[in-house]
């Protein structure tokens, strides 16, 4: 099965970031995807703090998330359910972030929850797709299982600390190397 491999690379990693790095990496590669980014909950936000494959514009446009945003990511925060967009041009709610998105190179995506087996959310994973694209079931069943696995492996490795000051100095970190402005939280 898929997610043995998956979860036995997670959770060979000792350090919250680099753990976090693999999350997006397996998600992109189970999907087949050309772009991804991972988002922790910063308060009652979400802040991009890893990607793969955007510039700066798209990084600036989604620099922070609230419960109401229409995107994938917005409509995961609200729900604590996967949201897929298979394609951006004819999903309503996605209308307000048509544009950045297409600027990226995006058409469809797929943000899953990154929420423990107690149910507390961390954050969201997010596969994006350069044509219109649903995951198969295999695809979607194994990244819902490997987010649960993710999320307790995270949180454990968070230890005491506090997940808003993890995803802001995250971001931060995200945001210098992208030369983009500092974010606010």
């Amino acid at each position: 099965m898929l997610i043995e491999p998956m979860t036995k690379r997670l959770q060979d990693q000792s350090h919250f970031d680099r753990a976090v790095r693999v999350v997006l990496h397996d998600a992109i590669a189970l999907h087949g995807a050309e772009f991804g980014n991972v988002q922790l909950k910063a308060g009652e936000d979400l802040v991009i703090v890893v990607q793969w494959g955007f510039r700066k514009p798209f990084l600036e446009f989604f620099r922070k998330i609230t419960r109401d945003d229409g995107c994938s990511c917005g409509r995961a925060l609200k729900s604590e359910h996967t949201v897929m967009v298979p394609d951006i041009e004819t999903d309503e709610a996605f209308a307000p972030y048509r544009d950045a998105m297409r600027a990226a190179g995006v058409r469809g995506c797929m943000t899953t929850p990154l929420l423990t087996s107690r149910k507390f959310f961390l954050g969201n994973v997010t596969t994006h797709f350069a044509n219109v694209h649903r995951p198969t079931t295999i695809e979607v069943d194994t990244i819902k299982s490997y987010s649960v696995a993710a999320a307790n492996h995270l949180l454990n490795l968070l230890g005491k600390e506090s997940l808003k000051a993890k995803a802001i100095s995250m971001s931060q970190r995200l945001y210098q190397e992208a030369g983009a402005a500092r974010i606010t939280v």
